[in-house]
């Protein structure tokens, strides 16, 4: 089987693929240090927004099948621990393109319209995912295809 290493997540490394959401270099537009501070527009949707919830469970670290969306970015932010996203520039699917990173909690990753990805996988025990884009995308704006066999995801 053909295994692709998981990479620690930077802007650079994930940039073909969207945006990471993370407060680590952005400066606040305001708020009061005393209870908050504000980071507008981290990423932004187009259309009506909706705000989902996945749980994701463990499972081998293989990656196969894949999913896209045309008219939205995907969102995810996982809030509970840390996970992997598996990707693959927008196109026809490329085994040498695929790209897998780590997720950990308290960042989160913006996927460009188009890009390949699935169901990301949990590190160790399930890990609650905000997952947010278009509203109506997991219904009308999405398309899934596979690779001819598995890759294995080495950590």
């Amino acid at each position: 089987m053909r295994k692709i290493k998981v990479q620690m997540l930077t802007r650079e490394g994930f940039a073909p693929y969207g945006k990471v959401l993370a407060l680590d270099d952005i400066e606040p537009a305001g708020g009061n240090p005393a209870t908050h501070m504000w980071y507008p527009q981290v990423s932004i949707v187009d259309r009506a927004t909706s705000l989902n919830w996945m749980e994701i469970f463990p499972r081998e670290f293989t990656a196969q099948k894949f999913e896209a969306h045309d008219h939205t970015a995907e969102n995810l932010i996982p809030m509970t621990g840390g996970m992997i996203v598996t990707c693959m520039p927008a196109g026809a699917l490329d085994v040498d393109k695929l790209a897998a990173f780590y997720i950990p909690q308290g960042k989160g990753v913006s996927f460009d319209p188009g890009v390949w990805h699935f169901v990301p996988y949990p590190i160790g025990e399930p890990v609650k995912v905000a997952v947010i884009f278009a509203n109506g995308t997991s219904s009308n704006d999405i398309y899934f295809d596979e690779l001819p066999e598995e890759v294995g995801l080495e950590l």
